[in-house]
């Protein structure tokens, strides 16, 4: 079968025409968004934005990346994307070290809550009160969190203070291209920053951590204290609440949403009502969710969610030394109890793991090549339900009138 690359320009020609074939695999954004955004595989973390050392990404109105000015083709924001140009089993490798099992290194496991107890937290708040705890004690200066706009949409802020910490409880089931807050200048003063998000934000921040270019101005190397979330997948705001208003459900009184035990649940006014199994909406989440195999946060420091422990208390898992000094010292701010059963845990993110492999067309490779080239992505991709496809021109116009 003859490939045609649905990005494939006027640079790609005169590559092949010149017989200089180490361009062929040069990226601009534009294949980028071809073979990822457009494609229905973007899982909005951000990366892409946070790589990008001409700032030339930033995100469009339909809340994916998109150039703002001209792009460099330095490749970067393809070799960062943890579901193009990186294999995020690999970089689990690199982090734990080869001898750690698929569900990555556990140095400590506790069900808690945070003894305050603020009203607007999630699952008894231990994000919070951690948080909260490192602020005070100077273990760091701030910390990158997803603040919730309404039920079904967020917003990422550099949190300085405690008050901003306790406005940004609660989970947001929304993905919101958080890493792109460590590709902008930090406000004065703060040199040590938490970063709270989801596995495939974490694995991007370890790449942008152990790789780093002079030339990309980045926050990166300032997180000394990396939080994921239990994560299976990231709802699509506007699909979402489109299908929960075709089943009747008043979302005008919704004031948030919750997954537990495989549920989905909205609070009101009225308290908490189930709309369903969470596979019942599928079709409302971000499709390259559908291949990440990370469900446990194999490359955070700590992980958190509800998983494992009863309705009130959030699971907090300690993967690496900075997680078991960072919770050392908040432990004074938590009721915790060790926790002793991480068989359901285990057990998700085997399954998660299954189904992922199932919908990639790659092969999962965790002691593989870190990189995967373009060319090697259409090798694996065309021809699928997951092939690139040719972007809208307010994607990388920039591309074509700048570069």
């Amino acid at each position: 079968m003859v490939m045609v690359d649905p990005a494939f320009e006027i640079r790609d020609g005169l590559a092949v025409a010149s017989g200089m074939p180490e361009l062929d695999d040069k990226i601009w954004f534009h294949k980028t968004a071809a073979a990822v955004i457009d494609a229905g595989r973007c899982i909005g973390c951000g990366g892409c934005i946070a790589a990008c050392p001409s700032d030339s990404i930033t995100t469009a109105a339909d809340g994916r990346p998109t150039l703002h000015k001209m792009c460099t083709g330095c490749s970067a924001c393809w070799d960062y994307c943890p579901v193009a140009g990186f294999r995020p089993e690999k970089m689990a490798n690199l982090v734990n070290g080869p001898q750690a099992d698929d569900f990555g290194p556990v140095e400590g496991a506790y069900s808690a809550k945070g003894a305050e107890d603020p009203e607007k937290v999630q699952d008894g708040g231990a994000v919070t009160a951690l948080l909260i705890a490192l602020l005070e004690s100077g273990e760091i200066d701030g910390a990158v969190v997803t603040k919730r706009l309404d039920a079904f949409r967020g917003e990422t802020i550099i949190a300085t203070t405690a008050e901003q910490i306790r406005a940004a409880g609660g989970s947001v089931y929304n993905q919101t291209n958080a890493l792109a807050a460590l590709g902008t200048p930090l406000p004065p003063g703060i040199e040590k920053l938490a970063y709270v998000g989801t596995p495939c934000q974490i694995s991007v921040l370890r790449a942008l951590q152990r790789f780093p270019w002079r030339y990309r101005e980045s926050s990166a190397n300032k997180v000394v204290l990396a939080i994921g979330l239990f994560c299976t997948r990231s709802f699509e705001p506007a699909k979402l609440m489109r299908e929960l208003l075709e089943r009747g459900e008043n979302i005008a009184d919704v004031k948030k949403v919750d997954i537990r035990e495989g549920k989905l649940y909205l609070h009101g006014e009225t308290g908490a009502r189930e709309a369903g199994p969470v596979k019942e909406f599928r079709n409302t989440t971000l499709g390259g969710c559908d291949e990440c195999t990370d469900f446990a946060g194999r490359t955070a420091d700590l992980v958190v969610g509800n998983m494992g422990s009863v309705p009130g208390r959030s699971t907090v898992l300690v993967r690496s030394e900075a997680g078991r000094k960072a919770w050392a010292r908040a432990e004074a701010a938590m009721d915790s109890a060790p926790l002793e059963d991480l068989e359901p845990l285990k057990k998700m993110e085997a399954r998660n793991r299954r189904n992922a492999i199932a919908a990639m067309e790659r092969e999962y490779e965790p002691t593989g090549p870190l990189w995967i080239s373009y060319s090697e992505h259409l090798e694996n991709y065309m021809g699928t339900e997951r092939e690139p496809v040719e972007s809208p021109p307010f994607r990388s116009h920039h591309y074509d009138v700048s570069c």
